[in-house]
C-alpha cells in the first residue's frame, strides 16, 4: 500500500514569537501499485502549489528512486 501525501505550509501569528510557519501533512489517496502512485504523485506536483510525496507501508518516503526514513 502506498499513500499519496500532501504537505501544505501555513503561517500563524504567535503573540510572542511573531509569524511562525508550520507544515500540515494530509493523506490524499492510497494505491496498491507503486507505478500508479508514482504517476499520481508526478501529476499532483506538476500542478504547482503544495508539495506531494509518497509513503510506503513502513512510513518511508520515496525520494529520487529510493525509500528513505
Amino acid at each position: 500500500m502506498y499513500r499519496l501525501m500532501k504537505s501544505e505550509q501555513f503561517t500563524l501569528d504567535h503573540l510572542t514569537s511573531g509569524l511562525v510557519s508550520f507544515y500540515r501533512q494530509t493523506q490524499v489517496k492510497c494505491f496498491g501499485r507503486l507505478r500508479a502512485a508514482l504517476g499520481a504523485c508526478e501529476v499532483a506536483n506538476n500542478g504547482g502549489g503544495s508539495r506531494y510525496y509518497l509513503l510506503n507501508q513502513s512510513g518511508q518516503e520515496y525520494y529520487s528512486g529510493t525509500w528513505i526514513d
